[in-house]
């Protein structure tokens, strides 16, 4: 029954970050995402976090969908001529770059997380971490260009995408 919930759960959070995936640009969001890199240089086998900041900017009360490990997020990695990052082992289930993951490349604790909502009055922020080497292998040494996108609290047909931030990978 546990594996059935959390196989449950694993469906809705691919459905959303697939959902974001092809959502269109929206002009009018309630809100706004931005980010910023906790560390500009970071060796690698580190972990390289990223700040991200939902700001309400409407003028009630928005209710922010969040998961404890950043799944409810969809971020990439990319390097200075573009190409996507690898993905790491936990970022082959999350990152929706594998249509049909197999099931021996993943253990059953990657699926299991806590889903909670957040309440954000208009113009106040909601701050969390996300580790981008966590999501993508980030073993080269070089300059990795980082974006994230979450569903819009309010229209989750919308994606609302950050800026991008570059972190430097050094040895």
């Amino acid at each position: 029954m546990k594996t059935l919930r959390v196989f449950c759960a694993f469906c809705v959070v691919l459905g959303t970050l697939g959902a974001e995936a092809v959502a269109q640009p929206h002009t009018t969001s309630s809100a706004t995402l931005t980010i910023k890199a906790s560390q500009r240089s970071v060796k690698i086998g580190s972990s390289a976090y990223i700040e991200v900041t939902a700001a309400n900017k409407s003028g009630h009360d928005i209710v922010v969908p969040r998961e404890v490990r950043g799944t409810d997020s969809q971020i990439e990695v990319r390097d200075l001529s573009g190409k996507l990052a690898d993905d790491s082992k936990f970022g082959y289930v999350w990152n929706g770059h594998v249509a049909d993951p197999d099931p021996s490349q993943v253990s059953v604790k990657d699926f299991e997380g806590m889903i909670f909502t957040v309440t954000v009055k208009p113009g106040e922020k909601l701050t969390w971490h996300l580790d981008a080497a966590k999501f993508y292998s980030m073993n080269k040494p070089g300059k990795y260009a980082i974006i994230v996108q979450k569903a819009d609290p309010e229209n989750p047909s919308v994606a609302l995408k950050s800026n991008v931030v570059a972190v430097t990978m050094v040895p």
